[in-house]
């Protein structure tokens, strides 16, 4: 049943309001049709009894051998009209209906005529109007019997039989105009009114993907209005937060590096060699992961724009280098693949993810695959692979993979944290699986406006 529904705000609140009016309309059609025909049958009823009085008065006017002649003239293949000693309605057999029907007889006739009595009945429908039996298989029927001035009795006999009403194509032509005026007024209203949203929806993506928005105009609904003055608001802080927390970071990775220059220099006058070896090596170690973090702090804050590129010459380009110092990686052959991002940082991402592939799973292969939503790079080593509780623990800071993957010294630890951080920061997600041989970094970036 969703897959029928309009996936966009505005189509779902343009298919409500609709709907409502066609429901609308189709009980005020019902109500309208019920009404007009019980007062069609109503008028029917009187219009019958009409007949019925001008035949009275004509017959008691006319001489007596004429009067034959006047009840087959008056008669027709819907109206049955003759002359009786009995009447043809009981008098126990008139309801309200029927008795209002009779007074209204006697009041024309003056009362003339004595004891007029009417009755309401069904019967099957006239043979000549078959069509019209599968309408109403029962039609109701007038029955009237007047006694006349000698005393005999004239009894009358018709279907109220209705016309076929003319409204239904003028119903269904006003039902078919109102609704297509509807949609064009309410779909440009809807438009109007969810446009601050449809804006709202661009902006938190391209916030998602790293860009730099411009505050949103506040417009719309109150409710609307207010929703987009709090992303507003949002954005302001985030950027806020994070500008201080990267300054604090690199201001703190900055300041670490005088003191440790200075303790390394004082290490090296140490004369025993194991105390001095084991004291350098750890200032080292601090030396790298300040500078590490000190440049990744230092990439983070560069107010690079970000741009359409091929991501196809960006991987071929990260593989060139990495090949210019040893590593063996190669990349699948691909058309070109469009995407915005903010080059600098998505370089150094692939950077860590295809050196790590190279460095400890022997060597890289790279492949890039495009869908409608999203662009996929997957890197694939022939190393030993990683267990299956250490897929997720590598991504956090300073967690060095060599030492579960091979006894070679690895990095500081930073590589894939960063890697994570810049791809999430472009609305993406980084993740490791093992394979039948080797292990697999596949990473998923969102396509801007979901489509070549």
């Amino acid at each position: 049943m969703s897959r029928l529904l309009p996936r966009s705000l505005a189509g779902r609140l343009a298919l409500v309001l609709v709907a409502a009016m066609v429901i609308a309309q189709i009980v005020a059609i019902g109500i309208f049709t019920a009404e007009t025909s019980r007062v069609r049958r109503a008028a029917a009823r009187t219009q019958e009894a009409d007949r019925m009085t001008t035949l009275v008065r004509v017959i008691d006017a006319a001489p007596g051998e004429s009067r034959n002649d006047i009840i087959r003239a008056f008669g027709s293949a819907r109206h049955h009209y003759w002359t009786s000693d009995t009447p043809l309605v009981a008098t126990d057999a008139m309801g309200d209906v029927e008795h209002q029907i009779a007074q209204g007889v006697r009041r024309m006739l003056r009362h003339s005529a004595q004891d007029p009595r009417v009755a309401l009945v069904a019967r099957n429908a006239d043979p000549e109007n078959a069509a019209d039996a599968g309408a109403q298989a029962l039609p109701e029927a007038l029955e009237i019997s007047v006694r006349l001035a000698d005393g005999s009795w004239l009894n009358g006999e018709a279907p109220l039989r209705l016309p076929a009403t003319p409204w239904a194509n003028v119903w269904l032509y006003l039902l078919v105009a109102s609704v297509l005026s509807s949609v064009m007024v309410v779909g440009f209203a809807v438009r109007s009114i969810t446009r601050p949203l449809t804006a709202l929806a661009d902006a938190a993506d391209r916030v998602g993907r790293g860009d730099a928005v411009e505050p949103l105009a506040v417009s719309g609904p109150s409710e609307i209005a207010r929703t987009v003055n709090a992303f507003n608001v949002m954005q302001q802080r985030l950027s806020r937060f994070l500008a201080d927390r990267l300054a604090m970071l690199a201001a703190i990775s900055h300041d670490l590096r005088t003191p440790i220059t200075a303790a390394r220099l004082r290490a090296e006058m140490i004369e025993d060699a194991d105390v001095r070896d084991a004291i350098v090596r750890s200032l080292t170690d601090m030396q790298d992961i300040t500078e590490a973090t000190l440049n990744f702090a230092r990439d983070e804050t560069l107010s690079e724009e970000p741009r359409t590129i091929d991501l196809d010459s960006l991987v071929e380009a990260v593989a060139d280098d990495l090949r210019a110092v040893g590593c063996d990686v190669t990349v699948a052959a691909h058309d070109q693949l469009p995407y915005r991002c903010r080059p600098a940082l998505l370089r150094r991402a692939l950077t860590n993810l295809m050196s790590n592939a190279a460095k400890y799973g022997t060597r890289a292969r790279v492949a890039l695959q495009l869908t409608r939503e999203h662009a996929r790079i997957t890197i694939d080593d022939e190393g030993p692979g990683l267990p299956d509780d250490q897929l997720e623990k590598v991504f956090e800071p300073f967690v060095r993979m060599d030492r579960s993957r091979s006894n070679e010294t690895g990095g500081i630890g930073l590589g894939l944290s960063i890697a994570r951080s810049v791809i999430r920061a472009h609305g993406g997600e980084v993740a490791l699986m093992n394979m039948a041989r080797g292990l697999r970094a596949e990473v998923v970036l969102p396509r801007e406006g979901r489509g070549p």
